[in-house]
């Protein structure tokens, strides 16, 4: 298919130049790193990389997209809004740019791409969908934060836009073909983050000024325009929710437990347990971290918040969590148990490296509960799934 970056419209082409991957390990971290190592980040684009590694922190692969060239996808070294992946159904989504290491404020430029790819990790055999550059586009002059694939050439992706109407919000992609399914009414939000689907319902984070928290965007995989979005759980004035993992825990068909990503450094900020009783969802505890593995929940001198959030919950085990943390450059993967009680420690699993910065992070596919159940002990960890 046709390479030229001066289509009006998007259309999918294949990655090429770089080498296969290995596939991907059950119940793995990936997470995207940003930079080149050598140039200091800021908003001009720069390399785009997943880092494979297992739950204790062990490098397996790194998988580099290409940085020049009809398959160039990069993005901002300084927007800290942007670059979070997601895992779902096998398919690794990336948000990007098609725009040359180097470019200038590519964050508010309208070269978007989206880069799906599969359980295999073969980024010379991946999907890039390239967004309209003309007539309406998503996120017009603004960012591009996060994506979700359904299929091949089928996703979700969030982020802001400029101008009236809005085109920021959630827009779903078909082989192409862009919809701006989130509603632009007043009092929705247009101003999304990070985009999951838990329980076949589409969920996004939001800090905008119609309500900061988690909001459910319509009802199942909608794919039509003017989906309304309903503030699912209200983090209260002032946060700053970006990753967040919701869990059934008694499969009856509604999340009632959460865990939220919030980017302050102040009281409330870092990471947040939610637990939904009565119908009222209500915020158990905030911890922050610093960089010797303990929590504080107060404000501190060197206690920083999260962005990145994965995780998964099991009856035995409760929950396992992945986090990154806020610092501009070689911020870390950090991991946290919550057995029940507030947790005064997490373990430091990696660090990004000098003029690298750890965005997003998910866990790659897990064992179904019943080949968990096959596993042992040690395989009960995965029995819930966190992403269905």
């Amino acid at each position: 298919m046709s390479q030229s970056l001066t289509l009006a419209v998007a259309s999918a082409i294949a990655i090429s130049g770089s080498a296969m991957a290995g596939i991907f390990g059950s119940g793995n971290v990936v997470v995207e790193r940003i930079g080149n190592g050598t140039t200091t980040l800021s908003s001009a684009a720069t390399a785009v990389s997943v880092i494979e590694m297992n739950t204790a922190g062990v490098t397996q692969q790194q998988l580099d997209l290409p940085t020049s060239g009809g398959s160039q996808v990069t993005d901002s070294g300084s927007a800290t809004s942007n670059g979070y992946l997601n895992v779902y159904n096998g398919l690794l989504a990336v948000s990007g740019y098609n725009a040359a290491s180097g470019t200038a404020s590519v964050a508010g430029t309208n070269n978007k791409v989206g880069t799906v790819i599969g359980s295999d990790g073969n980024v010379s055999t991946a999907t890039r969908t390239l967004f309209p550059t003309s007539g309406t586009v998503p996120f017009t002059n603004n960012n591009f934060r996060s994506m979700i694939a359904t299929g091949a050439n089928t996703f979700y992706a969030s982020g802001t836009g400029s101008g009236t109407p809005s085109t920021g919000g959630l827009w779903y992609a078909n082989n192409g073909s862009f919809t701006q399914i989130s509603s632009t009414a007043t009092g929705q939000p247009t101003n999304m983050r990070n985009v999951e689907i838990y329980g076949g319902n589409l969920y996004t984070s939001s800090a905008a000024s119609t309500g900061n928290g988690v909001w459910q965007v319509g009802t199942g995989l909608a794919t039509t325009a003017g989906q309304t979005s309903t503030l699912l759980i209200n983090a209260g004035t002032g946060a700053s929710t970006y990753g967040f993992v919701l869990f059934d825990t008694n499969s009856d068909g509604t999340n009632d437990l959460a865990y939220l990503a919030d980017d302050r450094s102040t009281v409330g900020g870092g990471l947040q347990k939610w637990v939904l009783t009565g119908g009222t969802w209500t915020n158990s505890w905030s911890v922050l971290v610093n960089a010797t593995g303990a929590t504080s929940t107060t404000a501190g001198t060197g206690f920083a918040g999260i962005r990145g959030l994965t995780g998964t919950w099991d009856a035995l085990n409760g929950a396992q969590l992945f986090a990154t943390t806020t610092e501009t450059s070689n911020n870390r993967v950090i991991g946290f148990s919550d057995t029940g009680t507030t947790p005064t420690s997490f373990t430091n699993l990696a660090s990004a490296g000098t003029n690298y910065v750890f965005r997003g992070v998910d866990l790659t596919a897990v064992p179904a509960p019943g080949a968990a159940a096959l596993l042992g002990l040690a395989g009960l960890i995965t029995a819930r799934r966190r992403k269905a």
